[in-house]
């Protein structure tokens, strides 16, 4: 065809979709899901900042401590294979690497307590792709999804996105109310409603930073078999602990995976760009999951790539490393917010993760605070964007410290204290 009669057809293609509605075409989540991004916190875009922004927004590990020689190293083992082994750069079936797995079934038995094999780990895009499977196997639209409240927003858009029911439950210093859990599912169950999944992100909550405990731990396991829902345990951070802290035992070990799905992901641990992630559950469960996996797997050399790095002792050692790093940052955020913020916010130091979750005082507006930090040049998340019902009647932030530098903390909690001096000066006004 010559270049004047493509054009001539793509004129007359042009016309013929110009009358037609592309929601029409359009499926149900994607008509629901009109805004927002993966992650959905509340993200005030209009405003203008007067500085380069500090931003404490995303759960990101540190840029100065990537492993970016190690994982180059690792990739160059990676591929480094016999001329006829093409194995790192075929089709990797949709279980994933069997030695990743097995390497990560070797660290769950040595630090979990339940003897595991590979069989019980499947490698998805990301702890966020492993949601998305599990509801892709589990979730019929329509069904009941149990979550805490707060929780991550990236995942209630998940759930929203399967077209389940979303309901809350509430949470405080110990994790989720776990009392009102059974109340809870009878309630639902008498509406005739289906209670497929219980989401609990059970250590280092995302944003709380809070951690369920022991007692609530074996309570909830037990009232979800009891009314046969999943726990979904959400454990991206749980590695992440600070020194001198002892973890509880894990979802997955005091069931012995009976009933509880978990998943996790190497984004905070070594990066976020890897995209690599796994399920952790029964085999039972574990195949239902591939039943609806449909895109020929993830990537066998990254997967590849991973286990070469985490080999070793490697990867312990790294997480070693970070959660020092981590604490110490930690440490400079909390004297920084009680050094300039005190009149305005209280907040509950976490044991690990990459979340302090402040109570802004005085009356102060998440909202407006958000926004006057925004002009201020720091970017955070307001409360709401984490409440399924998009409504935090204690009005909170969510500062991430895992990402920005020391001294960038220090100066966040400033432009914080000069927000909230601003809401509150407005706010005073007749």
């Amino acid at each position: 065809m010559t270049a004047e009669s493509t054009r001539t057809l793509a004129d007359e293609i042009a016309k013929l979709w110009a009358g037609r509605d592309l929601d029409e075409f359009t499926s149900a989540a994607a008509k629901y899901l009109t805004t927002g991004s993966a992650t959905d916190w509340g993200m005030a875009t209009s405003i203008q900042s007067i500085v380069p922004p500090i931003t404490l927004g995303g759960g990101i590990p540190d840029p100065t401590t990537l492993p970016r020689a190690s994982l180059a190293e690792a990739l160059a083992r990676a591929v480094d294979t016999d001329a006829l082994d093409d194995s790192p750069l075929r089709y990797g079936g949709p279980e994933g690497y069997e030695p990743l797995r097995s390497l990560l079934a070797e660290r769950y038995t040595r630090d979990r307590g339940f003897k595991v094999g590979p069989e019980y780990f499947l490698l998805t895009n990301g702890s966020a792709g492993a949601i998305d499977q599990i509801c892709s196997a589990f979730i019929t639209p329509g069904d009941v999804i149990i979550t805490e409240a707060p929780t991550f927003s990236g995942t209630l858009r998940t759930f929203r996105g399967h077209s389940a029911e979303i309901v809350p439950i509430g949470m405080d210093e110990n994790g989720m109310l776990v009392d009102d859990l059974e109340p809870l599912i009878e309630t639902l169950k008498a509406q005739g409603k289906r209670v497929k999944l219980i989401y609990t992100i059970s250590n280092f909550h995302n944003p709380m930073g809070v951690t369920l405990s022991l007692a609530r731990r074996e309570e909830m396991i037990r009232v979800a078999a009891r009314h046969g829902a999943f726990v979904l345990d959400d454990d991206a951070y749980g590695e992440l602990y600070f020194p001198g802290w002892d973890r509880p035992p894990a979802l997955s070990a005091l069931s012995e995976c009976h009933g509880v799905i978990t998943v996790g992901t190497f984004s905070k641990i070594i990066a976020t760009g890897l995209r690599v992630g796994w399920i952790h559950a029964t085999p039972e469960v574990l195949d239902r999951v591939t039943r609806v996996r449909f895109e020929m797997g993830n990537s066998p050399l990254l997967q590849k790539m991973l286990f070469e790095f985490c080999k070793d002792g490697n990867l312990d050692r790294h997480i070693q490393s970070m959660r020092k790093v981590y604490l110490a940052k930690l440490d400079t955020l909390c004297d920084a917010l009680r050094d300039h913020c005190e009149p305005y916010v209280k907040f509950r130091r976490p044991h690990g993760g990459f979340f302090l979750w402040v109570e802004l005082q005085g009356g102060l507006d998440g909202r407006e605070v958000q926004q006057a930090a925004i002009a201020e040049g720091l970017i955070a998340a307001a409360g709401y964007g984490f409440f399924p019902d998009r409504v935090d009647s204690g009005d909170h932030m969510r500062l991430a410290f895992s990402w920005v530098g020391q001294d960038d903390l220090v100066e966040a909690a400033k432009r914080l204290a000069s927000a909230c001096a601003k809401v509150a000066e407005r706010s005073a006004r007749p």
